[in-house]
């Protein structure tokens, strides 16, 4: 039997925009260098990071609610335009202080809303029968993005140079939108009536739901402690090139998706999620212990391979176990409890990086991973006996 196309040209068309205003995201994980530039120790650089969770998870109730009954379309616009505006406020930061904080509000309100709106939009295109291997491919245009940080490494951007090197990505940032018109909305995606407070709530506390919100919240706190504090720990310790370790991580998610991209379907979600989020513990040990740079390409290395495979699997559970009318309100919880783990994980382990110093944080993180490995296990085998999954 033939299976339904995934490439189509409004997932090509979808994928091109995804990568353009993906540079806002990836491009601000060089932002630490430039708090470091401006006198910001462990812990303020990890408030800082943190400080985007704040606008995102402001917005979700109103991004999951828009996705839902206004459109898909008008809410990746209105993220977008929001999104540039932060990313434009960095050329006015000269010193730490509240606008600082306030830029960081902003791309995460612009950022949390198109993080949700282009994969939900990205699960309505993909055939139902292959939305894990279509996640896993419409997400390498989020992950490719990441180059731009060693690109920028290697064509001698310093520190002092990124407060004009992030308004510029914020006009790449636009082109996106003139790329969406050519998205057509998809029909049957809206909910029959307006998304009531009680009826998303009951939706979101399915029994098959809570393995997926326990992993994804371990998941998303480990890449938040990854993404703030990777770059830096490699400078501090003399390595050349510290922004490489964002190139080998690219390199080893892109590389799973492109290679691997059906191996959650033939050989189950499960395991495949499980083995992803392992490697990425694993990442963090060789993070914790690396001075070299071939030390943090490794460690970016596992951290990729972790990334490509255990986002993929655990939006797709989230999609396939919510209701289809709920699905915006679904993917939007999801990506708020990304928002929410960036808030606390980040200072949480920038504290511990400043008391003990940059390898304990990184061992810590890693053993965090692997006890919400454990937990997630115990609790997907009691679905399986109680006979709640597939």
């Amino acid at each position: 039997m033939t299976q339904p196309r995934i490439l189509t040209r409004p997932f090509l068309l979808l994928v091109a925009a995804h990568a353009l205003q993906a540079l806002g995201f990836s491009s601000m994980l060089l932002l630490p260098l430039y708090l470091d530039h401006l006198g910001a120790d462990r812990g303020e650089i990890g408030l800082v990071m943190a400080a985007a969770s704040i606008g995102g998870l402001a917005g979700r109730p109103l991004v999951g609610w828009g996705l839902d009954v206004v459109g898909r379309r008008p809410v990746l616009f209105v993220g977008t335009v929001v999104l540039m505006v932060g990313m434009f406020l960095v050329a006015l930061i000269d010193e730490l202080g509240w606008l600082v904080y306030l830029m960081r509000i902003l791309v995460g309100l612009g950022s949390g809303a198109l993080f949700t709106g282009y994969f939900t939009l990205a699960a309505d295109i993909v055939p139902d029968s292959r939305r894990t291997e279509g996640i896993a491919l419409f997400g390498v245009s989020g992950l490719l993005p990441l180059l731009i940080n060693p690109f920028a490494d290697q064509i001698g951007i310093e520190a002092p140079e990124l407060r004009w090197f992030f308004p510029a990505m914020g006009l790449c940032i636009a082109a996106s939108l003139l790329l969406l018109p050519g998205v057509p909305e998809p029909t049957g995606t809206r909910a029959p009536e307006r998304v009531g407070l009680r009826s998303a709530l009951s939706a979101l506390k399915q029994t098959d739901l809570a393995p997926v919100w326990a992993a994804t919240a371990v998941f998303a706190g480990m890449v938040a402690i990854f993404m703030s504090f990777a770059t830096v720990t490699a400078e501090s310790r003399g390595a050349e090139n510290p922004s490489t370790v964002w190139l080998t991580y690219a390199l080893g998610a892109v590389m799973v998706r492109l290679v691997g991209a059906r191996l959650p379907e033939q050989l189950g979600p499960n395991r495949v999620g499980g083995a992803a989020l392992f490697s990425y513990a694993m990442g963090f040990v060789l993070l914790a212990g690396a001075s070299t740079s071939t030390g943090f390409a490794l460690a970016g290395l596992l951290g990729g391979v972790g990334h490509g495979y255990c986002f993929p699997v655990l939006m797709s559970q989230v999609v396939t176990r919510a209701p289809d009318a709920l699905r915006g309100v679904a993917v939007a919880a999801f990506t708020g409890l990304w928002g929410i783990c960036r808030l606390f994980a980040a200072p949480t382990f920038g504290e511990v990086a400043d008391r003990w110093g940059d390898g304990p944080m990184l061992y810590s993180a890693a053993v965090f991973g692997l006890a919400g490995l454990a937990v997630w296990v115990v609790l997907e085998a009691a679905l399986r006996r109680g006979g709640t999954t597939e």
